[in-house]
């Protein structure tokens, strides 16, 4: 049976091209491995954090794992908020999506929703200058954001961000925030003049949760349990989407299914060929266009595999961060607000340039319900006194993370290899590395005058972000491996580019909105076509 589009991958980019192109009417097949979790999810009460830590006896099942697989041994790298409940996201990914890099440590996904299972949900737009250096038109892109968050919800404030964190006018009231960012922003109020005059600006974060229901979702309930789970959908996960086009009869999800090449006939029709995740069953699917939203590391093996570019290096991009834990030394001794989220509380935006070129963002989280025992791991006090010490924190301690721009260089790149392992070589300039650090000492300088006393830097290693994008950039000359604007995979004819992979750019914010704007533009456009 012939499809009109095919989607390849059910995360963000994936779910929204799909959306726009089962509402124009177009029959879409969604191709997916699509784990889930079929542990824990179950397990985690409707309750706030507090209530589960006093009255539930098997809170330990779902905090820490059945097999422990929750208390993280090595060094903090990738993912330090992928709990228990949230590890299905990863299964498997490295022995079927294998990489190797010295140097990088990448996160895939093979899940229903993809890495958007465990997507921290800030929400903000690119400004325009962003959006032309990532290869979008920035009119175009303000109708795709607005709709975009109408369809999932956006809460935040018109405050001091607003001129510096992109327009957006499809939003919901903020959050409540917790006590630490609430005394934060009082501190902050009296001292704006000298932040802005320095280039910093803080404010709300934009979050992709609901602070009013939206169909059957329902408002945040602040029970401060958002890395355990989503109880209501009130933060916005992909597989949301994908559970409702499943009820749509244009659309068609296919599960278990690793897409491993894609080809087109001259009868314009491609076909996709996959093989089963676990099992040695071969299928092929066909439709009359193909939209690759498998991430931007999967679309890149899918792209160099079906046009048998082996060895042949692309671009890599990747989002730097840095974690600043902090004792918010204003907050010790008072009491905690039970009734809160675990997401971002606040934002900082550091212009250093004053052209807001080259802005530099950081998120605020409080630390209360990712648990004590990740804490006590990396303080050097015996098990007693850390113990102590940390209950007496516990109210206090904040993160900052900090994430930097980044854009392509010759230094920073990934290959298929003839085995099928993605080799990936990242090796930032000194140069580049060395502005990053000088940056992060410009806003913990400002942490300071806030209240938070940064306790040291971590810096979790390249690939940690999990932002990845450029490996096949949007591009208006006609180059191999690159995009059209419109999105249409150079050398092909119905084969488009959905997902990071696109991205000429990262600037220094989660890319998971532009992501979804950019994937309703592509559906939207593709299902144009074929009606034209």
């Amino acid at each position: 049976m012939m499809s009109d589009v095919i989607v390849v991958g059910s995360g963000a980019s994936a779910a929204h091209a799909a959306f726009a192109l089962v509402e124009a009417g177009r029959s879409v097949t969604m191709i997916d491995v699509g784990y889930e979790d079929s542990t824990y999810q179950s397990l985690v009460p409707d309750a706030p954090f507090a209530e589960i830590r006093r009255t539930d006896r098997q809170q330990h099942r779902y905090f820490l794992g059945d097999d422990c697989e929750g208390v993280p041994l090595g060094q903090l790298g990738a993912g330090p908020q992928v709990t228990p409940p949230r590890q299905y996201v990863l299964r498997h990914a490295d022995k079927l999506t294998p990489t190797i890099s010295p140097d990088f440590a990448a996160l895939e996904s093979l899940a229903l929703g993809g890495l958007g299972g465990a997507w921290g949900a800030v929400s903000f737009p690119y400004l325009d200058n962003e959006l032309v250096k990532t290869g979008l038109d920035p009119q175009e892109m303000r109708t795709h954001y607005e709709t975009v968050a109408k369809r999932i919800g956006i809460s935040g404030d018109r405050d001091d961000l607003l001129p510096i964190r992109g327009p957006l006018d499809a939003l919901q009231p903020a959050l409540d925030a917790d006590h630490n960012a609430a005394a934060i922003l009082g501190r902050y109020a009296p001292q704006r003049d000298r932040f802005q005059n320095a280039g910093l600006y803080l404010g709300r974060s934009l979050l992709a949760a609901l602070s009013q229901p939206i169909g059957d979702r329902r408002a945040h309930a602040l029970h401060d349990m958002d890395f355990w789970s989503n109880a209501g959908g009130s933060v916005y996960r992909p597989d949301l989407t994908v559970r409702e086009l499943q009820t749509r009869r244009n659309f068609r999800y296919e599960r278990g299914w690793l897409v491993e090449t894609f080809s087109e006939d001259a009868t314009g029709a491609v076909t996709i060929h996959a093989r089963r995740a676990e099992g040695r069953e071969t299928q092929t699917f066909t439709a009359r266009r193909v939209v690759l939203a498998a991430g931007a590391l999967g679309t890149t093996r899918i792209v160099l595999r079906s046009l048998r570019q082996y060895d042949v290096p692309v671009p890599l991009t990747c989002n730097s961060h840095t974690y600043a834990p902090c004792i918010h030394y204003r907050g010790l001794g008072k009491s905690y607000r039970d009734r809160c989220h675990s997401l971002a509380q606040l934002t900082m935006i550091y212009d250093p340039s004053g052209d807001r070129e080259h802005l530099v963002q950081g998120q605020l989280y409080s630390y209360r319900s990712l648990l004590l025992f990740r804490l006590m791991k990396e303080a050097p006090l015996p098990y007693r006194e850390n113990l102590r010490v940390m209950r007496a924190l516990a109210s206090s301690f904040v993160i900052w993370v900090i994430q930097h721009e980044d854009a392509p260089s010759a230094d920073c790149t990934c290959a298929l290899r003839r085995d099928d392992t993605l080799a990936i070589s990242y090796r930032p300039s000194a140069e580049v590395e060395s502005r990053q650090r000088a940056h992060e000492r410009v806003m913990m300088k400002f942490m300071r005058r806030l209240g938070c006393w940064p306790l040291k830097t971590v810096h979790p290693g390249h690939g940690s972000s999990v932002h990845y994008g450029s490996q096949l950039p949007f591009d208006r000359d006609d180059k191999p491996l690159t995009t059209e604007p419109g999105g249409r995979l150079r050398g092909t004819r119905q084969t488009y580019i959905g997902d990071g992979a696109a991205f000429a750019y990262l600037p220094a914010k989660g890319l998971t909105f532009t992501l979804m704007a950019n994937a309703n533009r592509i559906g939207t456009d593709v299902a144009r076509a074929l009606q034209n």
